[in-house]
């Protein structure tokens, strides 16, 4: 897919939480492929209820493309004391979320989104960014690895979204 020069960076609105949550679900639509037999994603009302909340905190940095009006893409940074596992540390960052819609996979708007959010990580002070990824997301461990990202320690079974993960750490530069 070529680059869409239409798209737009913004970041997000609490009156984005719906396509966002969509833009999740959507998101899991191949995890089944590699998670335990059983596993289900949560359901669009959890994810909602969820980003409802994180969109109104103001720590929270969900960041947004936009083509047409509609939403095709997300990435958000937090700080890692308030991220699943949490670790009380001021200079580490924590990127979750990062969905680009199927449409538009290929063109360039992950390593847009990547981008914008390393930025914006850098703009609040952190100097190391922190991510977990499921372990049989190849694909999505394949772009993290080219951006930079190394893993850090072993794989490990978390049982919020019930699959084994790994964590993958980023230095910001000057950090």
């Amino acid at each position: 897919m070529a680059r869409d020069d239409s798209i737009r960076l913004r970041r997000a609105t609490i009156a984005d939480a719906e396509p966002l949550a969509r833009g999740v679900i959507e998101g899991l639509d191949d995890y089944p492929s590699f998670a335990p037999t059983g596993w289900t994603a949560p359901s669009f009302e959890t994810e909602l209820k969820h980003l409802r909340e994180a969109l109104a905190d103001p720590d929270v940095c969900c960041l947004v493309a936009e083509s047409e009006g509609a939403l095709v893409g997300q990435i958000t940074v937090l700080p890692a004391a308030r991220a699943p596992h949490a670790v009380d540390d001021p200079a580490l960052g924590h990127i979750s979320n990062l969905f680009v819609r199927r449409d538009h996979w290929g063109g360039g708007l992950a390593g847009d989104l990547h981008r914008a959010a390393v930025e914006a990580a850098g703009a609040r002070g952190f100097t190391e960014l922190r991510l977990f990824v499921a372990v049989g997301q190849a694909r999505a461990r394949r772009f993290y690895e080219r951006e930079g990202w190394l893993p850090a320690g072993d794989p490990f079974d978390d049982p919020t979204p019930g699959l084994t993960m790994i964590e993958y750490r980023y230095q910001l530069h000057g950090g």
